[in-house]
């Protein structure tokens, strides 16, 4: 009678061990960690319900964060019913169901409360989760990274690192990003996309991860790596310098969850009826620490220099690119431009240009004016429009990939007031910004201002330093302007 019963409790553990790995779909529950790594969090989803020690659920529609729509114009409300934890997996569902107003739910899980409580957060590290993803239109499932603090300013100067994201229209590919910058619209990005081998897609377990390190970003799918990055900067508000690198990716960031409908990620694709509800599978996700000491004093790598035209562009004097620094020649000040204008203008002309932008509101005068033995010019608003762009100060000048630039000028206001400054592309480049936008506070005295960036993007031989004066009625003088090359 025991061993018959020996033999069925035996035959019921394998039974149930069986199953469990047919749920898992091939999970290694106890897999080792990855070589040079050891785990530090971890959480398997073995229960039956979700981990409030290590999640909490975030709700609604992000209103309630100043985000509506989450800052995406998605079409989801979140809620703490849309989640469960059951085989092994956490299951996020998105629904088509009417809920406070949204036609779709779904679930948004983080490791930090809604109090600001962290649950858990992490500097440097490899972060991966294995999992399994639902195919169809409008489907946006994400595993990510956001700032634990905001030391370095709003989104996304103090940083965003998507581990992944994906189109569930698009099932045979991923994509990576990371985000940098400036608070919006001033933030930029990087990444790249992970296409699947034949035969495999979202819809299969697969693991994803990031390997953090000082200095380094590293986005793997099943191990094998698809995009690394060392390139960021961080620049906070009023600041006319980056911080330290490697700022904003040296401080504690939390992990987030989610399946998001609609949005601005695909193009504002709606979901099909027919692909709800879908889930969102994740078997497990795992943080692990290096064996070794991660590395210190990292610097920021300069960019692959364009030496060839950085030559051809250099001034006679070796100074500044700028042309009348003191603006007496100021081409169409008249104002009152229209967009069309603005965007035929002969950009091989080194004057500066005076644009009012009608099609934004702006109109204004300027003139030549010299203050305290220096030549400038003042901008006389008389509409403020509703762009910083309505009303604009331009010149045309070369810029060479991997060089760093200096930009100098005094100016001052009517009033106190801000003004807007970058270098950027015209049409011809999509009007693609190169430097960080500076937001100089103007006093009523004449003040010296100077900011520094680095040209990463292809070299422009006729990109465009803008100042923007819109927003704001009080008049503004700018003098003694320059751009020139620096070492940082």
């Amino acid at each position: 009678m025991k061993k018959q019963t020996t033999f069925i409790l035996g035959a019921i553990l394998m039974a149930t061990v069986f199953l469990s790995s047919c749920n898992k779909a091939g999970s290694n529950k106890n897999a080792e960690a990855p070589e040079g790594w050891h785990l530090v969090w971890n959480d398997e989803f073995n229960g039956n319900k979700i981990d409030s020690t290590k999640w909490d659920f975030q709700t609604g529609t992000g209103s309630q964060y100043g985000l509506d729509g989450w800052g995406n114009n998605e079409l989801q409300y979140y809620r703490k019913e849309n989640a469960s934890v059951k085989n092994g997996n956490l299951i996020i569902e998105a629904r088509k169901e009417n809920y406070s107003g949204m036609a779709y739910t779904s679930a948004r899980l983080r490791t930090v409360k809604n109090d600001g409580t962290q649950l858990f957060s992490k500097t440097y590290g490899r972060i991966e989760a294995r999992i399994k993803m639902p195919v169809g239109n409008g489907l946006w499932p994400a595993f990510w990274l956001l700032p634990a603090t905001d030391d370095y300013g709003s989104w996304a100067s103090s940083g965003e690192i998507d581990i992944l994201e994906a189109k569930g229209r698009l099932p045979n590919r991923v994509y990576g990003t990371v985000h940098f910058g400036q608070a919006w619209p001033g933030n930029k990005y990087s990444g790249s996309m992970y296409k699947f081998p034949d035969n495999q897609t979202i819809a299969d377990y697969h693991v994803y991860s990031l390997e953090w390190e000082p200095g380094l970003l590293r986005w793997l799918v099943d191990g094998n790596v698809y995009y690394e990055t060392s390139q960021w900067w961080s620049l906070g508000a009023g600041e006319s310098e980056p911080y330290a690198y490697p700022a904003p990716y040296d401080k504690p960031f939390y992990i987030l969850l989610n399946l998001a409908l609609g949005g601005n990620y695909d193009s504002g694709v709606s979901p099909e009826a027919s692909s709800l509800p879908a889930q969102m599978f994740v078997d497990y996700v795992r943080v692990y620490d290096k064996d070794q000491p991660y590395a210190t004093n990292v610097k920021r790598p300069t960019p692959q220099r364009d030496e060839k035209s950085f030559k051809a562009f250099e001034t006679s004097d070796g100074h500044s690119f700028i042309f009348d620094s003191g603006l007496q020649n100021a081409v169409c000040d008249t104002g009152n431009l229209s967009l069309a204008s603005n965007e035929n203008m002969d950009v091989k002309s080194r004057d500066w240009y005076f644009l009012g932008l009608s099609d934004f509101g702006g109109s204004a005068n300027s003139t030549p004016q010299t203050l305290d033995g220096i030549e400038g010019r003042l901008v006389q608003i008389k509409n403020q429009g509703n762009q910083n762009y309505s009303i604009q100060l331009i010149q045309h000048l070369p810029v060479a990939k991997g060089y760093s630039y200096k930009i100098q000028f005094d100016a001052k206001a009517g009033a106190p007031r801000k003004i807007a400054l970058k270098l950027g592309g015209d049409a011809d480049n999509s009007w693609a910004v190169y430097s960080p936008e500076y937001y100089p506070q103007l006093t009523e005295e004449i003040q010296h201002y100077s900011y520094f960036f680095t040209m990463e993007n292809d070299t422009d031989p006729t990109a465009r330093l803008e100042f923007n004066m819109g927003l704001d009625t009080n008049d503004v003088w700018i003098g003694n302007v320059s751009v020139t090359q620096e070492e940082l």
